[in-house]
């Protein structure tokens, strides 16, 4: 007896161009039309009215993503949708976005908000943990960076702070240094 398959249409992800700052909304629209939208986002740290506040912002400015079957989702009232400007496209056709770029986004979002967690910059009075060498897993202060992918770091030795040159892929983040403020 033949074995019955179910053909599932495949499906493919695009990108929407929105308008500016309306990237969230034109996520909540198309998703009211019933299409499945994809908004990457990254939480950040910046300055607002002289604070340092958290905010989350997109990944790609502008740019969201929407699932569909092409043939059988209709994708023309995707432009008329608020938010949005239209498909990206490629030759005047929608082109798919690679489903491998798709798989690695929604894996840097599992917390299903689509929220990537960044880490914090490496800042002047961090905390960082050195990672290889002879000082490999001491904790240090980070005291500066010299733009030539070198850290300058506040280490304790032999009951001593002692200033040691580094390269910057040696140190990682740790935790804020109390008192501080990144």
């Amino acid at each position: 007896m033949p074995q019955a398959f179910s053909h599932q249409p495949a499906t493919f992800w695009f990108a929407v161009f929105s308008k500016p700052r309306r990237e969230a909304e034109a996520a909540e629209q198309l998703e009211r039309q019933s299409y499945r939208a994809f908004l990457p986002r990254v939480r950040s740290r910046r300055r607002l009215r002289g604070q340092w506040q958290e905010v989350i912002e997109p990944m790609f400015p502008r740019y969201l993503f929407l699932q569909a079957v092409p043939g059988q989702d209709d994708l023309r009232p995707i432009r008329s949708t608020r938010g949005v400007i239209g498909l990206v496209r490629f030759g005047g056709e929608p082109q798919p976005v690679p489903e491998a770029v798709m798989a690695e986004l929604r894996r840097l979002c599992p917390g299903g908000d689509g929220v990537l967690e960044l880490p914090a910059p490496l800042v002047p009075g961090a905390r960082v943990c050195v990672l290889e060498g002879p000082f490999a897993g001491c904790e240090a202060e980070l005291l500066s960076l010299d733009g030539e992918r070198r850290a300058l770091v506040l280490l304790e030795l032999l009951g001593r702070s002692n200033a040691v040159a580094l390269p910057l892929e040696m140190c990682i983040r740790d935790s804020p240094i109390s008192g501080s403020q990144a």
